[in-house]
């Protein structure tokens, strides 16, 4: 008996300590300054629009660097978390559409940034050299939405989203249909009433008619306009959301969006008022309006919205799967 009972003892011992000798503690946890373990195939490939190079980030860093880049660090950790999630799937979706068809243009990456101009991703030196002293808080609480979040996707019927989002809409989002012509089901028009009190909701520009006159014949060369300024523009069509759909302008209907494009508007939610040769716009919102509003998700967050109800506010049909559960998904719907 004694003779079993030392056997035990060993085999226990060994069951204890062949792991660390290994270089792995059955019994250790994450002490919360690591990120998530990372499937070594989740990475990244970022065509850098500043200088031409690929760049290779896995995708803890990309999501850090993403949201960085794509919203204010100082808004609400729930609202951190869903820019995360619509960063990654929109990430996710790209890559799968460049493994299955590349574009040559993309150089093997995925899809551009450009990290000088902020756009699509800020590595973490270059935030540190712009932030200065607020980096190390900022990015603390970065990295602490990024790690709630990470591989987390949005999906619809199975296949990631088109996870689009703007900066603030005009007071609802819009639909996909009335802005790109497009309709996407998970894309559609909701209340997002945070952003009627974001800085910056309302705004003017104003042309002159000459410069005016120059930048829409130059955009759009068979256009021509009345000898009176004031019969420019003609009454505008709005959707429910307050974009304008089309307008008439001289001899031709234009669209909100080629409005906007052609004139650097902010959105284009916008009404033009003609006074003594000057055109004046006001404007509601910035950015296409689609999606998830970053300003209205930030309200939401405060109100004690969790990230997951705000993605599935601005998404509507969308479900979150972890992307283990997508994939599976995916196969088992490939194979039904």
């Amino acid at each position: 008996m004694k003779r079993y009972l030392c056997l035990a003892l060993a085999l226990l011992i060994c069951m204890l300590f062949l792991p660390l000798l290994a270089g792995t503690n059955l019994f250790s946890k994450s002490d919360g300054q690591t990120p998530p373990s990372t499937a070594e195939e989740d990475t990244f490939l970022l065509l850098d629009e500043a200088d031409g190079t690929v760049l290779t980030v896995n995708a803890y860093d990309y999501l850090c660097g993403a949201v960085a880049a794509e919203m204010p660090p100082s808004f609400h950790t729930e609202a951190l978390k869903a820019q995360a999630v619509a960063a990654y799937t929109g990430a996710y979706r790209k890559r799968e559409q460049q493994k299955a068809s590349p574009d040559p243009a993309l150089q093997g990456a995925y899809f551009t940034v450009n990290t000088a101009q902020k756009l699509g991703y800020l590595p973490k030196e270059l935030a540190q050299a712009q932030w200065g002293d607020s980096f190390a808080a900022a990015w603390e609480r970065i990295e602490t939405a990024v790690k709630e979040v990470s591989g987390k996707l949005l999906v619809y019927e199975g296949e990631p989203i088109l996870a689009v989002y703007h900066s603030i809409s005009g007071g609802a989002t819009e639909t996909a249909g009335n802005y790109w012509g497009n309709d996407v089901p998970y894309l559609q028009s909701v209340e997002s009433p945070g952003d009627t009190m974001a800085p910056e909701y309302q705004t003017q520009v104003s042309f002159q008619a000459a410069d005016l006159q120059s930048a829409l014949t130059t955009a759009f060369p068979e256009l021509t306009l009345p000898e009176d300024t004031a019969a420019w523009f003609g009454a505008a069509q709005l959707s429910p959301a307050g974009t304008v759909t089309s307008i008439a302008v001289g001899n031709a209907t234009l669209t909100g969006r080629q409005i906007r494009e052609t004139l650097g508007l902010r959105s284009a939610n916008f009404q033009v008022l003609a006074a003594d040769g000057v055109f004046t716009f006001t404007v509601k919102g910035y950015g296409h309006g689609v999606g998830m509003s970053q300003y209205g998700a930030d309200y939401m967050a405060r109100q004690g919205t969790k990230w997951q109800d705000i993605l599935t506010h601005y998404y509507k049909g969308a479900s979150i799967l972890s992307v283990e559960d997508a994939g599976t998904a995916a196969s088992s719907q490939a194979t039904a």
